[in-house]
């Protein structure tokens, strides 16, 4: 996958390693790394926003892209 912007992204300062976002991920995106939650197989993420929603310390962020389709407000 050549952009990952998209991506969760997971501010390791905020993580405080409990594992409720690798736990619920339902596809297995997320795993370990120094008892850090962290993206081990980015492709699998379908961007459900599970993770993002259940982290106790807000450490986890999905960037959002909004799209106007020409139409969308007449």
């Amino acid at each position: 996958m050549s952009d990952q912007s998209w991506l969760p992204r997971i501010t390791e300062s905020r993580c405080d390693g409990c594992g409720a976002c690798i736990v619920e991920c339902p596809t297995g995106t997320l795993g370990w790394k120094d008892e850090k939650a962290v993206l081990i197989y980015p492709d699998r993420c379908i961007y459900c926003a599970t993770c993002e929603t259940i982290c106790p310390q807000s450490a986890i962020e999905l960037p959002y892209l909004i799209l106007r389709c020409e139409g969308d407000l007449e």
